[in-house]
């Protein structure tokens, strides 16, 4: 086999390298915005496994009975642009969210969780909703009672790794 010489080949270089730096430029947006979709997913479904674990946590302290207490560390932070604004966690009494948790987005979407079977009453430590504005903390949740009803209060703390 015979290697052709070919005497423009040095001058269509600059042109061949223009060509695929143009393809190689078109590609890094949608690359990064599937990154991005990829960090967003994946904050979410963290998110969902979390509250999924507060309310399994708040049944086993309902079924446990007065004075069973339960520890959880949460992490709520984000590498993507939807991010942990807020989670409040029940309410007073026949209040509308007594049953609730609420994880607001700073982007201004909730998720929303109820414990409605069984309905679990959830409050915080002074007789209202918890509100929890640190992505990273512990959450402990306790039985008590409270005029002859049940309620899990939920307390943050500091969550010091």
């Amino acid at each position: 086999m015979k290697l052709v010489r070919n005497r423009d080949a040095l001058e269509s270089l600059p042109l061949k390298l223009i060509i695929i730096a143009v393809v190689a430029s078109l590609s890094v947006v949608p690359a990064a915005e599937a990154l991005e979709n990829m960090k967003t997913r994946e904050f979410l479904r963290r998110a969902e496994l979390q509250l999924e674990k507060i309310g399994t946590t708040a049944h086993i302290v309902s079924v446990e009975g007065p004075g069973s207490a339960r520890l959880i560390d949460l992490d709520f932070s984000s590498k993507s642009r939807l991010s942990f604004g807020s989670l409040t966690i029940g309410d007073a009494k026949s209040g509308a969210n007594m049953s609730a948790m609420v994880l607001e987005l700073k982007n201004g979407a909730r998720l929303v969780r109820f414990l409605d079977d069984p309905p679990i009453w959830l409050n915080g430590p002074r007789d209202s909703a918890l509100v929890v504005d640190a992505p990273v903390f512990r959450l402990r949740l306790s039985l008590v009672i409270i005029n002859s009803t049940s309620c899990v209060v939920a307390e943050a703390q500091p969550w010091i790794s």
